[in-house]
């Protein structure tokens, strides 16, 4: 059995480019670890879904972490100035 995302042009024989992936931003500063922050970079990939629970609660300061909705056939960015 194989679990597919469901879009409107979707084909059942035909494997979907679209797989959510956990992007990390390290050295962020902590101001930057509020929801609607890390919403907006998610949105520089793709689709943002959610943070993970250490970034939520910022016990891990060093690094923020966001699962986002991407596309691997197209072309992302490296690295983000922010």
């Amino acid at each position: 059995m194989r679990i597919l995302k469901w879009t409107p042009f979707f084909d059942i024989k035909e494997e979907s480019p679209i797989v959510p992936i956990w992007i990390s931003f390290s050295n962020l500063h902590i101001h930057f670890f509020n929801q609607k922050v890390l919403h907006a970079l998610g949105l520089i990939f793709e689709r943002p879904l959610q943070t993970d629970q250490a970034t939520a609660s910022r016990t891990r300061p060093f690094v923020a972490r966001i699962l986002v909705e991407v596309d691997i056939s197209k072309k992302h960015p490296k690295e983000i100035w922010v």
